[in-house]
């Protein structure tokens, strides 16, 4: 047993540590001034530059991004939506990602559409997804993937690796419902869904409303006439349009269901049991992802629910891998374009918002900023906006596209 004069002894020494501590602390505040100096410091010894040549990256930059990829088992690309500049640097890294063992490309929308995109794609390239996006009622049936630089980027991992490439993670996407319902009416076994599944589909068509404001008996009942073995992939489908209805009530008005939260919550929920069951099933391959910001963060999202993002790098922990997670925003100059094909400022205006970085961004190329540094001295930016703090933490790296130019629509 310890003796009492011992443990008084250890005692005493940790609380004279513990003063000393406390004291050094104290008589170390650094003024606003000083900390303001240590944040550019820490900015320029965070820096580095990359290059696109020949459709690859190159530079400090790119040799650090491609240092992180082989080490990770997951990649994490968080950017702001509508930016063709981003999508083109991310296509410039799928060789460095091919060459890490990179083989699976997941993305931001609903399983079931994500392979009718891979299987357009492989048919004809982007012409074949243009002619498909041509038809009346099915412009805004693949988010995102409507735009040309977003298709160039998915045509080139489709072509760049084996079926399937793609990994569609979220709910269905409230464009596609004319599609969705109208591929049921053609592919059900039975003609009493067939002819409901027609029905359907033609209030769907044009109305961006319609799957949020369903009636969900007559879904329901769709997808009870789906009980076949044959109409299994159906029936799947329309379970995910359910509860894909349910998530966007809240966002189009309709009272009595999910809260925002709860919708918000949901949809993370449905993402991370999608990706668990894929990657289980294609037996724990490497895998990449591009979604906006919020999902792929660390902890929770800016929605304040647990991450997609945090979900997944926790699946590469418990495997004793790794996950880089990668935050891709507009630089000055930059503009984002909207699924209409308008352009508009970007969420976040960098030079406004951390001031300290702009004479420290290139002006031509992407410049990254590796944020291991920043995260050992937070008090150096104790200053800027919440949401800015938020993103530091969730994040490995950040790299700013100058001059982007906005999303364009496909044609």
């Amino acid at each position: 047993m310890v003796g009492t004069r011992a443990v008084a002894a250890g005692f005493l020494v940790f609380a004279s540590v513990c003063g000393v501590l406390t004291r050094d602390v104290s008589a170390a505040e650094p003024t606003a001034a000083e900390l303001q100096q240590k944040f550019q410091e820490t900015i320029v010894s965070s820096r580095l530059v990359l290059d696109i040549k020949e459709g690859r990256l190159s530079g400090p930059g790119a040799a650090f991004l491609k240092a992180r990829a082989g080490a990770s088992q997951f990649v994490f690309i968080g950017e702001e939506h509508g930016v063709a500049t981003i999508a083109d640097v991310v296509r410039a890294m799928l060789p460095d990602l091919s060459a890490a063992g990179y083989r699976h490309f997941a993305v931001e929308v609903d399983p079931y559409m994500a392979g009718k995109l891979e299987a357009l794609l492989r048919a004809g390239g982007t012409d074949a997804l243009a002619k498909f996006l041509a038809v009346d009622g099915q412009q805004f049936a693949v988010p995102f993937f409507n735009w040309s630089a977003e298709a160039a980027l998915a045509n080139a991992a489709v072509k760049a690796n084996a079926a399937p490439a793609l990994w569609g993670l979220d709910q269905s996407f409230i464009g596609a419902a004319y599609v969705l319902l109208s591929d049921v009416a053609a592919q059900a076994s039975t003609g009493e869904a067939r002819a409901l599944a027609a029905a359907l589909a033609a209030k769907a068509k044009g109305n961006l409303e319609f799957l949020g404001k369903a009636d969900l008996g007559e879904l329901q009942k769709l997808r009870d006439l789906l009980s076949a073995e044959a109409d299994r992939p159906l029936a799947q489908l329309l379970d995910d349009m359910i509860l894909s209805a349910r998530i966007y009530q809240p966002f189009v008005g309709v009272d009595g269901g999910l809260s925002v939260y709860g919708a918000n919550l949901e949809r993370e929920n449905f993402m991370k049991r999608t990706f668990l069951a894929r990657y289980r099933a294609a037996g724990g391959p490497k895998v990449f992802f591009k979604f906006g910001a919020n999902h792929m963060m660390r902890g929770l999202s800016s929605t304040h629910v647990p991450s997609l993002g945090q979900f997944v790098s926790d699946v590469a922990l418990t495997e004793g891998k790794a996950a880089f997670h990668l935050l891709i925003l507009c630089g000055p100059g930059t503009k984002a374009g909207d699924l209409m094909g308008n352009a508009a400022a970007c969420d976040i205006d960098l030079a406004k918002a951390v001031p300290e970085l702009s004479t420290h961004l290139d002006a031509k190329l992407p410049t990254l900023f590796d944020l291991g540094p920043w995260k050992d001295k937070p008090r150096r930016w104790a200053h800027l906006p919440e949401d800015l703090r938020a993103m530091i933490w969730a994040f490995d790296a950040v790299l700013v596209v100058p001059n982007g130019i906005p999303a364009k629509p496909l044609k």
